[in-house]
């Protein structure tokens, strides 16, 4: 193979070796969205009971409050009844005191009732779009979990395909550069490859020699004076040069 081939080459690899990357990534991160759906899932559903929690908190105070409303009213009766028949001013007097601390009680109920209601409400209109959160993160979980396997099956073959024609490129590279090759991209995966942006390594910024770049510019093969990543020419800048 000649170096001119071997330039144009290592532009197919690298976009391989992403490629290659990626999948792996996309297969390795299905069982983490699945895990994520789920979790979003559970929230929806701790949050709709929490709501469901501070309505029946204040439904039960509101109903303490009214049975405290109707202790105090059966009191005050009674108390009226026993200040009506007060044999002394002064124990009318207490008495009056009592029915006034029994009637400010129940309006400090009745306003109290009044706020619970208020919040009640607010709770409830809630309600609607929490349950809606829940339908939605059902239906997201579900659907993944049915199309996991066939997703998963797809981006296996994506990725055994690319493999197969990594494989074939690699046994391309001209045997002269085979060792700086497999050196290089053993360690670096698809970062042991960039393309030339003017006359700098694209990945390091690196300017190159006047050499170097023209070898990169004859699709030979190069490597970057500073990182050591093999160059080449991007096929916009190839066409370019013709």
């Amino acid at each position: 193979m000649s170096e001119t081939i071997a330039g144009r080459l290592f532009r197919r690899i690298h976009h391989l070796r992403c490629r290659e990357r990626d999948l792996a990534a996309a297969i390795a991160g299905l069982p983490r969205q699945s895990a994520s759906l789920k979790a979003r899932l559970e929230k929806a559903k701790a949050t709709r009971a929490e709501a469901g929690e501070q309505i029946k908190t204040r439904q039960v105070s509101h109903r303490a409050k009214e049975s405290a409303i109707k202790a105090s009213t059966a009191q005050i009766r009674k108390l009226s009844e026993q200040r009506d028949g007060a044999s002394s001013q002064n124990d009318f007097d207490a008495l009056e005191r009592e029915i006034a601390h029994a009637k400010a009680q129940i309006a400090s109920n009745e306003d109290e009732i009044l706020l619970l209601l208020d919040e009640i409400d607010a709770w409830t209109a809630k309600l609607p779009d929490l349950d809606a959160a829940i339908t939605k993160a059902e239906g997201e979980s579900t659907n993944f979990d049915r199309e996991q396997p066939q997703r998963t099956k797809d981006l296996q073959e994506s990725l055994d395909e690319v493999r197969k024609e990594l494989a074939e490129r690699d046994r391309e590279v001209p045997p002269e550069h085979q060792s700086a090759y497999k050196r290089v991209v053993s360690g670096r995966g698809p970062d042991a490859l960039s393309h030339l942006d003017g006359t700098s390594c694209a990945s390091c910024g690196t300017e190159q020699t006047a050499s170097d770049v023209s070898r990169v510019r004859r699709l030979a093969f190069a490597t970057c004076t500073e990182c050591g990543c093999i160059l080449y020419l991007t096929e916009k800048d190839e066409k370019e040069l013709d």
